[in-house]
């Protein structure tokens, strides 16, 4: 399985209309991907600004070839892009449990 955590920093003044964006987006990817195993939007607690995503697919072709291809993942990047102060992705091979 293919796992993608992001890490979003979100400028001052934008977070409720971020979190309403990723949330949209998670719905979004789960219920109409079927290669969407998962999707966890997460929020720091006392930093409204602090995002972070787990996302987890078969592999990181339907990641990167579906996903990532999708009119909705096309809709949230650009709505999004003023509000993003910082981004970062790290990727992994989820070993356990199978």
């Amino acid at each position: 399985m293919f796992v993608v955590i992001v890490d979003i920093s979100v400028k001052p003044g934008f977070e409720a209309r971020f979190k309403e964006a990723v949330l949209r987006q998670g719905q979004t990817s789960m219920s109409a991907e079927e290669g969407c195993l998962r999707f966890d939007v997460l929020q720091a607690p006392g930093e409204p600004g602090r995002f972070t995503l787990c996302e987890a697919y078969p592999d990181e072709a339907t990641f990167e070839n579906v996903h990532r291809k999708t009119p909705h993942f096309a809709e949230y990047a650009e709505t999004t892009r003023p509000w993003v102060e910082s981004k970062s992705a790290r990727t992994f091979e989820r070993l356990w449990p199978e």
